[in-house]
């Protein structure tokens, strides 16, 4: 699959970001909302939607929100939205980052492999 269709397939379907409980929705939307400010969006989370809303100076530009964890991105206008979800991907991106460096990388000495059958483990 491309670039493209890849591209496609997380507007249309949406992206997988394991969250499971309203609790962690909130708390993913709130990171999300923090960066999105940053990145010069105007956004504010609808907690009754359970949303976040990103406008222009003029108009919405876009919804965001969680459903059975997949974060969706729900266009309102075609100027602007695509910034919108460029600023959602690098804001995914640098979180799946900061969660891989906080993972203890495994011991080389920790090996369970077994030898026992002859073959040799690369």
């Amino acid at each position: 699959m491309n670039v493209k269709e890849e591209i496609q397939k997380a507007i249309k379907h949406g992206i997988y970001v394991g969250v499971n409980t309203p609790k962690e929705e909130l708390k993913y939307l709130n990171e999300l909302l923090v960066f999105l400010n940053k990145k010069r969006n105007f956004s504010i989370l609808e907690e009754e939607k359970r949303s976040i809303k990103v406008s222009s100076d003029y108009d919405d530009l876009a919804d965001v929100y969680i459903h059975a964890g997949t974060l969706k991105i729900i266009p309102l206008t075609s100027e602007g939205y695509f910034k919108v979800f460029m600023d959602v991907l690098e804001f995914i991106s640098e979180k799946y980052k900061k969660e891989i460096s906080n993972t203890s990388p495994l011991d080389p000495d920790d090996d369970e492999s077994t030898e026992d059958d002859g073959e040799l483990w690369l």
